[in-house]
Order: structure tokens, then sequence, then C-alpha cells
């Protein structure tokens, strides 16, 4: 996909022939698709940009590639060129993820430590995340690949802030213990017998992990109370 990797390359164009900041009157669809192409490449350039461009030399580079001009370095050297500054973006994102890995690993222990410290009945399971038993219930264990009806409220583990339930908003939910399911939930509905209500904490490397879940960014630990009703046949 040529496009996508000359993207950058063409945001940078953009911004550096720019004279006059104030923004065009768009008339017409085509007016529309060509801003907004323009502020993507823009955004992806501030995104991921980790070396120094001359500027001069680089319009020259836009206005030969676009006009077919004979290029004055070879496809080798372009080659090479267009890997270091690949290696250099994923080196840039690699260092930012260990940093944010690194402050929300902080944050973590350091919730987790109150969290003990103040409620005695909280209790660190095996794998790595916390629980209380809010009711215990009299039914059967849940096993794994069992199928179990619940419902849940969340909450981000950090601000506090609910995310999401099913209480008031949908009926409870019908779903097979790890079918899919992020670990810490697979774990902790097995601690739990029909008519229960737990209340988890889960660090990030038991929820939704590096990358996230849809509108859920990476590292992001949470808070579940679930309500386990009965285990389905």
């Amino acid at each position: 996909m040529n496009i996508i990797r000359f993207t950058p390359f063409v945001a940078a164009a953009l911004l550096a022939a720019c004279t006059n900041p104030a923004a065009p009157v768009l008339d017409s669809r085509t007016d529309t698709l060509s801003w907004a192409m323009g502020e993507n490449v823009a955004r992806t350039l501030m995104q991921g940009q980790v070396v120094d461009l001359d500027y001069d030399v680089f319009k020259q580079a836009v206005a030969h590639t676009l006009d077919g001009r004979q290029q004055p370095i070879t496809d080798s050297v372009y080659n090479q060129a267009i890997q270091y500054i690949m290696m250099q973006a994923q080196m840039k994102q690699y260092q930012e993820s260990k940093q944010q890995q690194s402050n929300v690993a902080a944050l973590q222990d350091e919730y987790f430590k109150n969290l003990v410290a103040s409620n005695p009945k909280v209790k660190k399971h095996p794998s790595g995340f916390y629980y209380e038993v809010l009711r215990e219930g009299h039914g059967p264990k849940v096993k794994y690949a069992e199928s179990v009806r619940f419902d849940y409220r969340s909450y981000l583990m950090l601000s506090g802030k609910p995310y999401d339930q099913t209480y008031d908003r949908r009926p409870p939910i019908d779903h097979v213990v790890g079918s899919p399911m992020f670990p810490g939930l697979i774990d902790g509905f097995q601690l739990m017998n029909a008519g229960s209500i737990y209340r988890f904490w889960f660090p990030y490397q038991l929820a939704f992990g590096e990358s996230g879940s849809g509108d859920i960014p990476g590292y992001t630990p949470f808070i579940y109370e679930v309500e386990l009703h009965e285990l389905l046949d």
C-alpha cells in the first residue's frame, strides 16, 4: 500500500507549504474529501514522525514523484530509508508503550496496597486480581466452560468512573465461562457459587491487556461487580 506508506511525507509537505493559516471555504465534495485526507495525513505525521526532515528537499521529492520525473536516489536507497523510518516509528511506539506500562503498573500497585489496607475482606487470587465476597451463594459452583446467567456493573478502577452495567439497561447475560472472556473473569467466575455477588478488581494484565478492546484503551484496570444468578443446562 504505497499511499499509506507515503502519507507521513505528504503531510509534511502540506504543512511546510502552507503560508495562510486560515482554513479555506470548502464548496464541494471534492474540497471536503481533499481537506479530510490532508488532515488525516497531517495527524499521522504528528503522531508518528520520528526523524528530522528538510522540508525544502522533501517538497522537491513530492514534486518529482507526482510529476513522474527521475529520482536522485535508487529504489534500494529509497527502501532502506523507508525501512529506517518505520523502524524508528516502531521504536518510539515501543518506548511509549513501555513507559505507559510502567506508569499504570505503579498506579495499580499503589491502589491495591491501599485497598487491602482499608478493607480486610479483600482477598488476592493467585493469578493476581483481588476480590471481595458481597454475598455468598449456596448453589452449585461454577466450572470452566459451563454456561452461566449473571448481571454485572463495571467501573474504571483508577478513577472509579462507572463504565457499563446490565441492571436497568438489558436482561441478564447468558454466557459460557471462557468463551470469550478476559482472563480475570474466567478465574473469577470459578470462585463463585450460584446466588453469589462478588466484587473483583482486575489489573489491566487480567482485563483487556495492552491493546484494549473497542473504546477501552490499553492498560485499563477494571472493577467488576458480578451477581451470579444460576448455572444453565
